[in-house]
């Protein structure tokens, strides 16, 4: 069960999404652009600043009883619901005198709000922040149902040496899905220009635009596409690999919402059906949203028992695992599950509890260590608190914050640059399966 945190604390977020979902209908295709290997890497492609717009003289006045209850709502939130009661070594009451006299003094809200986050940052917690209303920005901006292409970028490796942007997933019903792009398929272009910027690709409901896609060991292609307003629900995929079609594949990038435990629970049932099923490869590579509940109800089919614990400033919650109508069928069904340093929050505490309890072999690189839950408060005038408010912990007590969780097997490589049947990652996981029922692995193209 999930820690009983006040209704007004109940919005689970374990921390801004890595990945950033864009939204483009073919129209036409055109000659092929220049190859990857010319393409500027993120790092040196700079997005344009974009200049705030001025605020006027009356909209900075923020009368004395708002500020001391927003100050109040803040900073007693930090003192009541954050994970550690320590607040990481500070002295808390005598930050609140401080900041309190400091908010009282000044009339000015850009100024209250910048005192309410330089208090907030004195915890130095990454996952837990103060955001005034303009650091949330335009609604426009930011709403899953702007105009656009359709598809879930990955922006968290493309500093160093990743040419363009990576796309992670491709969503139903959108223009990506339509012109024939995938998920692996690389941006490396917009408008001609070889700086991918995921400004340039949105725009206005309606307007086109001209991309160029690379699919990993192809040559670059220019779409032009549409840019349309989606609404898009990251959906689990599954199906059987193949490589190997006695192995089931489950790819979940969201483990959040109804939806995704029905999508989980009608796509293994449908795994069952046909020839017997050898393996399942549990892919949670670049799954950093989700909700606790979804990891429980997704653990009832490998899993029983007390498998873990939710601790917080309320109380302690074991995780008490019921099987589910799906675990007799599972039951002897090879697990693997795929990790990277992206794996986060929820998705990073499903392949821990999997590993602790023996029932998968985790294969990846080492996840990202932030397994702690944090919670949204959201004020009146718009502003908003995200606190950390909630921890994971193993029977042992061991946690997992700020160390991941180890693979049994190591494999480094970007996977996204790989086609599916050379993923270096799934061939590994293959080969530990078939280890496991004591036969050889299907045989699948190298990786290199």
């Amino acid at each position: 069960m999930r820690p009983d945190i006040p209704r007004s604390l109940t919005t689970a977020l374990f921390a801004l999404p890595a990945a950033i979902v864009l939204a483009v209908a073919p129209v036409a295709a055109q000659d092929a652009s220049p190859s990857q290997t010319e393409t500027p890497t993120a790092a040196e492609c700079v997005e344009p600043e974009v200049t705030p717009a001025p605020v006027t003289d009356e909209a900075l006045s923020m009368p004395e009883d708002f500020r001391i209850a927003l100050f109040d709502g803040v900073w007693q939130g930090i003192r009541d619901y954050y994970v550690d009661p320590d607040t990481n070594g500070l002295d808390w009451e005598a930050v609140g005198d401080e900041y309190a006299q400091l908010v009282i003094a000044t009339d000015n809200a850009h100024e209250v709000y910048g005192l309410l986050r330089e208090m907030v940052e004195l915890l130095e917690d990454p996952y837990t922040n103060f955001y005034a209303p303009e650091d949330l920005g335009d609604p426009e901006a930011y709403d899953p149902s702007y105009g656009g292409i359709g598809a879930l970028l990955d922006t968290s490796t493309a500093g160093e040496d990743s040419p363009g942007l990576r796309i992670l997933y491709v969503f139903e019903g959108g223009s990506a899905k339509e012109a024939g792009i995938e998920a692996r398929d690389s941006i490396i272009g917009v408008e001609g220009d070889s700086c991918a910027r995921i400004v340039d690709i949105r725009g206005p409901e309606g307007t086109e635009v001209t991309l160029t896609v690379v699919s990993p060991g192809e040559e670059p292609r220019d779409l032009t596409l549409e840019r349309r307003r989606i609404s898009p629900v990251i959906a689990p995929e599954v199906r059987r690999l193949e490589a190997d079609p006695s192995v089931g594949y489950l790819q979940v990038l969201a483990l959040s919402g109804q939806e995704t435990v029905d999508a989980i629970d009608q796509g293994l049932t449908e795994l069952l059906r046909g020839d017997p099923l050898e393996g399942l490869v549990l892919d949670l590579r670049a799954s950093d949203q989700g909700a606790p509940g979804v990891v429980i109800e997704t653990l009832g089919t490998f899993v029983e028992g007390e498998v873990g614990e939710y601790h917080s400033r309320v109380g302690n919650e074991p995780i008490d695992i019921e099987p589910d109508d799906l675990a007799d069928a599972y039951a002897e069904v090879p697990l693997a599950v795929l990790v990277d340093g992206e794996t986060e929050a929820d998705a990073e505490q499903l392949a821990a509890i999997l590993q602790d309890q023996g029932r998968a072999t985790i294969v990846g690189s080492e996840t990202s260590g932030q397994t702690h839950g944090a919670t949204t408060v959201d004020f009146a005038e718009g502003s908003l608190l995200q606190l950390v408010s909630y921890g994971f912990q193993l029977p042992s007590g061991e946690t997992l914050e700020g160390v991941g969780v180890t693979p049994d097997v190591i494999v480094e490589d970007d996977w996204l640059d790989y086609p599916e049947s050379e993923d270096p990652f799934l061939v590994a996981a293959l080969e530990a399966l078939a280890a496991e029922v004591g036969e050889e692995p299907a045989e699948t193209e190298s990786a290199g």
